[in-house]
């Protein structure tokens, strides 16, 4: 499996991935120490990604390089996981 070189990619979406590996690493730490479900967790994240992608990737800055795109790139990165973990604490929730 080859990785993408992330040289090459655009600004906004090194910003994303800085977002995302941050979002993601404070997300796992919060279902470990709430002992919610960590599939649940991705389950959201994927989710909210590809719909992100699907209702909202035309209309985002990647052309972009100022600081306004960086900070919209970074917190889109860093919700994604985030909302995974509201999935997973509502699953948590409705569980009998």
């Amino acid at each position: 499996m080859k990785f993408p070189d992330l040289r090459r990619l655009p600004a906004f979406a090194k910003a994303q991935a800085w977002g995302l590996a941050v979002g993601f690493a404070l997300a796992w730490l919060t279902v470990d120490k709430l002992q919610l479900g960590f599939w649940a967790m991705i389950l959201g994240l994927a989710a909210s990604w590809i719909g992100w992608e699907f209702l909202f990737a035309r209309s985002a800055p990647s052309t972009r390089t100022d600081a306004r795109a960086m900070a919209y790139g970074i917190a889109t990165g860093f919700t994604f996981p985030w909302v995974g973990v509201a999935l997973a604490a509502l699953l948590e929730y409705l569980r009998p």
